[in-house]
């Protein structure tokens, strides 16, 4: 009896140790399956991380030598360059900075040794430093650390660019004086010859006032191209002062009225109200211009020619005058050089009256263009800046 009650009890212990070694062997093979499973995903990320890490120490190893090559590259560039950090300290610099900034050092204020370099600053960007070198100066922002400032020596091209000018200023003076004195030298001649002719005594009465017209025309053709030589090289040396443009029209009309007779010719005069007529200039310098202009329309007009001239307002800043006429117009092959010096289509012109004109009107801070009117004659176009405009002081030009 008591063998069939332990028999009967150990029944369901095997069948319990049984169930437990199958749960056993169960989460054994699921444990070493997760095992496997996690081992090949470290053995993943240990593959990643080598990879990464090879990557960032390439990655380092460029921007090393990227570091390096612009290291060099600092050292050996001409221009001078200068990083200043958020603080308006110098951060880092190169040797040609330090050659043309002698006060250059670490942790210095670059506005102090901006001060201490920069005389004067001509134009943005332009400096003149104490010792007499010219630099041009350009920055940028670098994010959030600073600007960078490069700053280029343009002594020995500003020198070089100063002595082209000038042998071409040189070269245009010889080129006109050649012009001069080869205009000059018919009517000498001429009044040579006829002053010659004087001398005779057997000249009439009458020849002898002909050979006198013809020397006192010789001559006033000489004083002529004297004169306009002198307003045309004269430029802006003049005083000036607020004037209506009416007075130097009115002076330059005046002048010649004796003509204007001798001609038949009409001038017709429109202008507007007097309070755009208003510029800062010189009287006698814009009178001899437009003098010119209106000359000019005679000299090719000729007799019973019509001039008109007129002003108004362009805005409340600008004055446009217009001096128009029914002459034969401007000669389409020297339109564009009409305001050269010696360039005329007259036998007798100078060449230099509307170079004198531009002159003038460019002193004034204007501009001067020429054109076919629509009647088919001449059109001069001068726009002057108003008192509105002038922003300098009178007696000194803009």
């Amino acid at each position: 009896m008591p063998s069939h009650q332990a028999q009967a009890t150990a029944a369901p212990v095997a069948a319990d140790l049984e169930h437990a070694f199958g749960v056993f062997n169960e989460l054994s093979e699921r444990l070493t399956a997760a095992y496997g499973q996690l081992e090949a995903q470290v053995a993943s990320l240990s593959d990643e991380l080598a990879h990464a890490r090879r990557e960032r120490l390439h990655e380092r190893a460029e921007k090393e030598h990227l570091a390096d090559q612009l290291g060099v590259l600092l050292e050996a560039l001409p221009a001078a360059v200068v990083v200043v950090d958020m603080r308006d300290r110098v951060d880092r610099f190169n040797p040609a900075a330090e050659t043309l900034f002698g006060g250059l050092a670490w942790g210095r204020r670059w506005g102090e040794i901006r001060d201490e370099a920069v005389i004067a600053e001509p134009a943005p960007g332009d400096w003149l430093l104490r010792d007499g070198r010219r630099v041009t100066v350009s920055q940028r922002p670098l994010s959030d650390r600073g600007r960078i400032l490069v700053v280029v020596d343009m002594t020995d091209q500003r020198r070089l660019q100063e002595r082209v000018e000038r042998q071409d200023r040189l070269s245009a003076m010889g080129e006109m004086g050649a012009q001069l004195a080869h205009q000059i030298r018919t009517p000498l001649a001429t009044s040579v010859l006829y002053a010659g002719q004087l001398a005779k005594a057997a000249l009439s009465a009458e020849q002898r006032r002909q050979f006198s017209d013809k020397l006192l025309d010789g001559l006033r053709h000489t004083e002529t191209l004297v004169r306009e030589m002198l307003a045309f090289s004269r430029g802006g040396n003049f005083s000036t002062r607020a004037l209506q443009v009416d007075e130097a029209l009115n002076t330059a009309i005046a002048g010649l009225q004796p003509r204007l007779r001798q001609l038949g010719a009409a001038l017709h005069l429109r202008l507007e109200d007097a309070d755009c007529r208003c510029v800062i200039g010189n009287a006698d310098a814009l009178a001899g211009a437009f003098s010119n202009l209106i000359d000019n329309a005679l000299d090719h007009g000729g007799e019973g020619v019509a001039v008109s001239i007129s002003a108004g307002g362009i805005g409340d800043d600008q004055l446009l005058l217009v001096f128009e006429d029914d002459g034969p117009g401007i000669d389409p092959t020297v339109i564009d050089r009409i305001f050269d010096p010696f360039v005329t289509t007259r036998q007798r012109g100078t060449g230099l009256g509307l170079a004198v004109v531009q002159a003038v009107v460019l002193e004034h801070g204007g501009s001067l263009r020429a054109l076919s009117s629509a009647g088919g004659g001449a059109r001069f176009e001068i726009q002057l800046p108003t008192c509105a405009a002038q922003q300098t002081t009178p007696g000194s030009m803009p």
